[in-house]
């Protein structure tokens, strides 16, 4: 909506601007420099007389200075209020998403902590009093696995 009624206001500014030019330069000049209005006959002539035709000149010059202020401040307005589009420079706001739920079924072991015993459930008692010991140094059935052994060269 904003941007037909800026197009329409930008149609009438150059129409008013053009307008006002050209009542400005068929004035007549009384400062001695010359200009399209003339001093004797020129510009409009017979049409009015000069007293007659320097009031409707003055009068639809200011009218057209007025409207022209008026769409120039109304198209100020709506460039202010106008929304922004997205700049080149900022990434887009992506919406947070929550996390996918992570399915443990099928074929992946469940983690532990590599202290439990031969069950793979650190607070099992059949699992410590069965092994007899805990384990040290992981693998086996608690699906951790094993470090690799160091050497001293």
């Amino acid at each position: 909506m904003s941007d037909v009624l800026s197009q329409v206001l930008n149609v009438m500014l150059l129409v008013i601007a053009i307008a006002l030019i050209g009542i400005v330069v068929i004035q007549r000049n009384e400062g001695g420099l010359g200009g399209l209005g003339g001093s004797s006959g020129g510009g409009m002539g017979g049409l009015m007389t000069g007293r007659s035709a320097a009031n409707f000149l003055t009068k639809v010059t200011r009218w057209l200075a007025v409207a022209f202020f008026a769409v120039t401040l109304a198209l100020a307005y709506i460039a202010a209020h106008r929304t922004a589009p997205p700049s080149l420079t900022t990434a887009p706001a992506v919406p947070e998403s929550p996390a996918a739920p992570v399915e443990s079924g099928g074929t992946t072991a469940p983690a532990t902590d590599g202290l439990s015993g031969a069950t793979g459930s650190s607070g099992d008692a059949a699992g410590s009093s069965a092994g007899g010991a805990t384990e040290s140094t992981g693998g086996g059935a608690t699906g951790t696995a094993p470090t690799a052994p160091t050497t001293n060269q």
